[in-house]
């Protein structure tokens, strides 16, 4: 049996009785934690301790909603446009890439202290082998949509039958080749991309494979104006109520953004017990999906996988939604009530609630004796953290994921004393560069419209 005892630490463990220990301690044995509290029982010699004076010690961030899509940097950014720019790259990824692309992707999870991911991608197996080698825990499903993402540029949605079949058969084979692998890290789930990129058939196949296999599923949902447009169009009602309709909005089920929900939309989330996946659209109102009870995870989405910068941007946008009613200031000055969601909160939204999202609550998300030893420490002895009189609060306004020197994951030191320890970092990102050139270079090349308007907005 292996042993890592952790000592003088400040732990939150992120439970659901929010346990604090400002000097405590956490015993793992093998991939669990054993023991978390004031004082724990080590062995005599445990095979590694740390003394965790000055680092604050919490459970790993569940990412509940991401994409492996890094190559998009330096391009999305200057022409954000998803349906001229993100979709049409996307048709110019091949299969044989994503391994290459996947070790970059995981070392930028970890190094950011994601510890368990939930990732949706099209080609999904090379992800799979690149995370079996990272150490790192994932949820993957192979991206199901069927329509022709050149055409969609111009707002026509064209279903491809042989589209639909090959990205159906991918994330079924997912299940079967990857599914409990890599000592049980690496688990799957189905995804039809979204209403208006998948037909009701789709839907209801993955809802079937699911059901026979006790998996969970998820989708992009009410994501865009376009999105809404079409499923109106088609089906005469909204993304949410479409999909309750067809039978499968239930507790097994969670959705993406919600960013163009109505008030119906919201009640048959809630009666449903639907999960929502909150990523970067500051006017989506989470403080009301809170209180009414809706389980609500956080993601990084695509392009940019750092957590910290994530929690900053959606108290962000709670305080421009509640200024905006007429109360950010007031509201946050009042002594009397505590701005929401408080920082505390955000952080559990990342930690445990991003695990009860994605239904693995019971394995991952909080500190707690038999749960997986999935575990970050945040040395808080630099001057952006450090003097402060209440830890959590500074990490979640400051800290960075250069910040979070210590990364545990089943047991195993993914990153330690700040250096990556699975991943070879400068070879993953070179290599990682190289094919993004190529695959920007071959879109530039038959979209020369694109390349223009790129061109013409870089800085140098």
């Amino acid at each position: 049996m292996t042993s890592i005892h952790i000592k003088n630490a400040f732990v939150a463990t992120m439970d659901k009785q929010r346990h604090v220990y400002p000097r405590g301690e956490v015993l793992i044995e093998d991939d669990h934690i054993a023991e978390v509290g004031k004082k724990v029982n080590p062995p005599r010699s445990p095979e590694y301790t740390l003394d965790a004076m000055n680092r604050v010690v919490m459970p790993g961030f569940v990412n509940a909603h991401t994409h492996l899509q890094q190559y998009f940097r330096g391009v999305y950014e200057l022409m954000g446009d998803f349906f001229e720019t993100n979709l049409p790259l996307e048709g110019y990824r091949r299969e044989e890439q994503m391994e290459t692309l996947g070790a970059a992707s995981c070392a930028e999870l970890i190094y950011g202290g994601c510890t368990t991911s939930m990732l949706i991608y099209t080609y999904p197996d090379g992800w799979a082998r690149a995370v079996a080698q990272a150490g790192n825990r994932c949820i993957i499903a192979g991206d199901i949509e069927h329509v022709d993402l050149e055409k969609l540029r111009s707002g026509v949605f064209e279903y491809l039958p042989d589209k639909r079949d090959k990205a159906i058969r991918r994330a079924t084979d997912l299940y079967t080749n990857w599914h409990g692998k890599a000592e049980g890290r690496i688990t799957t789930i189905m995804c039809p991309k979204a209403p208006d990129m998948a037909e009701p058939e789709v839907y209801h196949k993955c809802k079937d494979f699911a059901d026979k296999h006790s998996l969970r599923m998820t989708t992009h949902l009410s994501q865009s104006m376009r999105e809404y447009r079409q499923v109106m169009k088609l089906y005469g009602k909204t993304p949410p109520q479409h999909l309750h309709d067809i039978g499968v909005m239930d507790e097994k089920l969670s959705g993406a953004h919600l960013t163009y929900a109505t008030e119906k939309d919201m009640q048959l989330i809630q009666k449903t017990g639907m999960a929502i996946l909150h990523c970067h659209a500051v006017e989506n109102p989470l403080n009301m999906w809170i209180d009414r009870g809706i389980p609500v995870g956080f993601g990084t989405d695509d392009y940019f996988h750092n957590m910290n910068d994530l929690l900053r941007e959606i108290r962000q946008g709670q305080m421009t939604r509640a200024r905006l009613v007429g109360g950010a200031d007031g509201m946050i000055n009042d002594s009397r009530r505590t701005a929401r969601p408080t920082f505390y909160e955000l952080l559990e939204r990342a930690t445990r609630g991003g695990a009860e999202a994605l239904g693995i609550n019971e394995q991952v998300g909080s500190i707690e004796m038999g749960k997986k030893a999935d575990i970050i420490t945040i040395n808080m002895l630099n001057p952006y953290l450090t003097p402060t009189r209440e830890p959590l609060t500074s990490v979640l306004l400051y800290a960075n994921p250069g910040d979070i020197d210590n990364v545990i994951c089943d047991g195993n030191w993914l990153k330690k004393d700040g250096e990556m320890q699975t991943i070879d970092v400068k070879k993953a990102l070179t290599t990682a560069q190289k094919t993004c050139d190529t695959i920007i270079d071959k879109f530039f090349e038959e979209h020369p419209d694109q390349k223009k308007i790129w061109q013409n907005r870089l800085p140098h």
